[in-house]
């Protein structure tokens, strides 16, 4: 250390080698701990063991490779890591070791690259999913310490012709043997392979103090590559900045609803299906550890047949998970299901052809209430007015508004057989065109509200989350359906991603494949 600290003092240029030491520094207190954190028990013994005096908070039980919210010991640590990302691109920027500008240049980029990339891994997808980050990782970050290192191997090639000694003339060599040997040791990576370029980065520093400082003016392309350099880094913590999770707490006005009188004995009867889980991200909201259930609605009329109210999860989340929902849904959602538990699937169970459904009301256009509406061909489809289909390359539909007019206890609605028992009662909030059906059963009322209740926690806070694109008129929805609750008891909400209690005595109400609604179908452990 005594002598570290002299030859920083007697140093021509002390700064690359003071912030090298100190991404070393930091870097072996971090990289134990990650490797930990990411592989589990079943890790690298010495990970295990230099954690168990380091952190022992980081001691998990299981691996957090493959889970969507990672433990926050997975981001309280890797938020620290961008320090040695910062202390790399320091030594590199002050380094006189790098004799050839274009090296020179090619290093700072790509060092820049590495460490948004790196932001955007710690920072971003803590409120994001794993698919993310792995996005960031393996397209961005791998591929950016990749190319430093072949560069710092240049570096190091070229400079042995400045030297005398014959160890330090292989020194060109170090960079990636040195990275392949930590990566082996931890088992995870980047905090190995930058511990290598900075141990590198540091012998070069002392190696070559004879190099005297140049005044020569910097050429343009130069310039612009600190400037590029700044630039990406800037905009990787924007991006982190923009995504944390704010709440949106909204009371709105407090509407009053009057008392209404729901009839009873309609004949109508209601199936309600389970077609997968879907959980989101801390981006969008606090309870993004729940997997919530995706559901749609068969209702069954005496007198105008059956009516579908959303279709549930894709059959290409079923077949390819994650990856079947595309990008920016993979980035925001994680979403399970399988072959059986799709809608047209189970409306076949029980009897029922496709061709036999009559209408298809959705709620809105997001994937998890459209994913199978191409199975329901001969459906009459039916939407909110200002919804937009074209998005979604969907056929001709029905404007709810195009219904008789009437009046229910959330306002204006559309009567859609004229008897009062469906109404479409069309909103904006949770998207720009929402719509909800009012449905008077055979034993009482219930509401199906699509999105404009996402889930009963959300029914139940003043926080409207990050889901609205209207948040005040979405804080209006959620104030007027929990006064008609107060005011009609017997009606049942079912929101669009949970179930409530359906009483015994509901015999009009049937939660079909009820086994479905349970996690441990598609082996999710609920957090």
């Amino acid at each position: 250390m005594r002598r570290l600290i002299k030859l920083i003092k007697s140093s021509k240029e002390p700064l690359p080698i003071i912030a090298s030491v100190l991404g070393i520094l930091l870097n072996l207190f971090l990289l134990p701990i990650q490797s930990r954190i990411w592989n589990g028990s079943e890790g690298p013994g010495i990970s295990n063991f230099l954690t168990s005096f380091l952190a022992k908070d980081a001691l998990l039980k299981e691996p957090v490779k493959s889970t969507l919210n990672m433990p926050e010991q997975y981001f309280t640590y890797g938020h620290y890591f961008v320090l040695v990302y910062f202390s790399l691109l320091i030594a590199i920027w002050s380094s006189r070791f790098i004799r050839w500008q274009w090296l020179k240049n090619g290093v700072l980029i790509m060092t820049s690259v590495a460490l948004s990339a790196n932001v955007l891994i710690y920072w971003v997808s803590e409120y994001l999913t794993i698919y993310a980050r792995k996005i960031f990782f393996d397209y961005i970050e791998v591929p950016a310490i990749a190319i430093l290192l072949i560069l710092f191997t240049v570096i190091a090639f070229k400079s042995k012709d400045y030297s005398d000694s014959i160890w330090k003339k292989c020194l060109y060599l170090l960079p990636v043997l040195l990275a392949l040997l930590m990566t082996i040791l931890f088992q995870y990576i980047p905090h190995a392979p930058v511990l290598s370029l900075l141990i590198c980065i540091l012998i070069l520093s002392i190696n070559n103090q004879q190099i005297e400082k140049t005044h020569d003016k910097p050429k343009w392309y130069s310039i612009l590559v600190k400037v590029v350099a700044i630039i990406l880094i800037v905009i990787s913590f924007g991006i982190s900045f923009a995504v944390k999770y704010r709440p949106s707490n909204i009371t709105s006005e407090n509407q009053k609803i009057k008392p209404y009188n729901f009839a009873k004995n309609s004949g109508i009867e209601l199936y309600v299906f389970n077609t997968g889980f879907n959980r989101m991200t801390k981006a969008l909201s606090p309870t993004y550890k729940k997997w919530r259930p995706c559901p749609v609605y068969l209702i069954k009329h005496p007198k105008f047949g059956y009516l579908l109210f959303d279709t549930g999860i894709s059959e290409k989340v079923a077949i390819e998970g994650q990856n079947g929902l595309g990008f920016p849904m993979s980035f925001l959602f994680e979403s399970k299901s399988k072959s059986e538990m799709l809608a047209f699937n189970q409306i076949k169970k029980i009897g029922i052809h496709p061709e036999e459904i009559k209408y298809l009301a959705l709620s809105h256009l997001h994937d998890d209430h459209i994913g199978t509406i191409d199975a329901f061909k001969n459906a009459q489809l039916i939407m909110n007015s200002k919804s937009e289909p074209q998005q979604a390359n969907f056929p001709k539909f029905t404007n709810a508004s195009s219904f008789k007019k009437s009046n229910s206890p959330l306002g204006k609605s559309y009567d859609m057989f004229g008897d009062k028992t469906i109404q479409l009662i069309e909103k904006q909030g949770h998207t720009d065109s929402d719509l909800m059906l009012l449905v008077t059963l055979d034993k009482g009322p219930v509401l199906l509200t699509g999105d404009v209740v996402v889930h009963a926690d959300w029914l139940r806070s003043t926080d409207v989350e990050r889901l609205p694109t209207q948040p005040e008129k979405a804080a209006q929805n959620r104030n007027n359906i929990k006064n008609l609750e107060l005011k009609s008891p017997e009606l049942i909400v079912f929101p669009g991603h949970d179930m409530p209690v359906v009483p015994k005595s509901r015999t009009d109400i049937f939660i079909v494949n009820p086994s479905f609604f349970s996690t441990a179908y598609l082996n999710i452990k609920q957090n």
